[in-house]
């Protein structure tokens, strides 16, 4: 991995550190970063140079692993050469395949990630989070879904202003922050609508927000926002991979509205489809009226079945076994 899980959680770390705590139920495991470095400090441009450290190799050597996992292609190379010499099996976890989606990446980035993903000719498994990622590769690979933390839909909902909209995501990353500026305006929407909503962007690097939208900035847990709402949203333009907030919103099994872009990947879920500012205007109006007849609480029972850390888990020791 690239930076430690804490102290901030969330997106692929998030993935890593469940799967983390619940392999360590049924075997010894650890997660190796190559640097502490938080994701939002200066100076993390080219970090993961910092994985060709002869050290960091050693390191990895020395841990006298079975099986090593580069989470992402971004730490194939370091990876692959310790699993030649220490004769560890390699598995390439592909959490999207980052040179064929948008997912922010220029061209200087997208070419770099070419390179590092023509590397998995030489793992011994290919995990992918969707038959859509499957077939983007065009390698033969394992699917392996992305998983959600299930045990903090237990926590308490945030206490919020009702009626409220909730949207979720890291708005330093493009396709997120585009998602948040959508619905500033799609809140306008509504409101010339003669509806009165409030929007909740939970999540770091916010736009500049006045109620009736709110900006939480950084939180420890999205899951009693999303608890708290009486609407998600999900208006993702682009971006790779299966949708984590997606998976969190299914989970809580509330009203959810998204593009197609968004549910991109997830085989079952109940939503509502919605591509332009007045189609999630009016679906949010439609939702609020219940005029909307689709059974959102069946999206939990999908999560449980599929989306879980135990349900991984059981899949990726299957794999390792073999």
């Amino acid at each position: 991995m690239m930076e430690t899980i804490y102290p901030q959680r969330g997106g692929i770390h998030e993935q890593v550190y469940l799967l983390l705590r619940e392999l360590k139920k049924y075997e010894d495991a650890e997660i190796i970063a190559y640097s502490k470095r938080n994701v939002e400090e200066k100076g993390k441009s080219l970090l993961w140079l910092r994985e060709m450290s002869p050290f960091f190799i050693d390191r990895i050597i020395k841990g006298k692993y079975d099986v090593l996992v580069s989470e992402t292609a971004w730490a194939i190379l370091p990876t692959l050469i310790s699993s030649k010499l220490s004769k560890a099996d390699c598995i390439l976890h592909l959490h999207s395949i980052e040179s064929k989606q948008d997912v922010g990446l220029g061209m200087f980035g997208r070419n770099i990630i070419r390179f590092l993903e023509s590397f998995s000719d030489y793992c011994n498994t290919i995990l992918v989070p969707s038959e859509n990622d499957a077939k983007l590769l065009k390698k033969k690979a394992i699917i392996f879904p992305n998983i959600i933390d299930t045990d903090a839909f237990n926590e308490k909902p945030q206490d919020l202003k009702k009626p409220a909209v909730v949207f979720v995501g890291g708005m330093g990353y493009p396709p997120n922050r585009e998602a948040a500026e959508f619905l500033i305006r799609v809140s306008k929407r509504v409101q010339e609508m003669g509806r009165n909503v409030n929007f909740y962007l939970v999540g770091p690097s916010p736009p500049q927000v006045s109620p009736p939208i709110y900006a939480t900035g950084y939180v420890r847990s999205t899951i009693p926002y999303i608890l708290g709402a009486d609407i998600c949203v999900a208006p993702l333009k682009r971006g790779g991979g299966v949708k984590l907030k997606v998976l969190e919103y299914m989970g809580s099994g509330k009203p959810i509205i998204a593009t197609k872009k968004a549910v991109e990947g997830i085989e079952k879920i109940n939503y509502v489809n919605a591509e332009t500012e007045e189609d999630f205007a009016t679906a949010i109006i439609n939702i609020l009226e219940d005029k909307t007849n689709i059974n959102f609480e069946e999206n939990k029972e999908i999560v449980m079945n599929n989306h879980s850390p135990k349900s991984a888990v059981q899949k990726f020791l299957e794999v390792i076994k073999k």
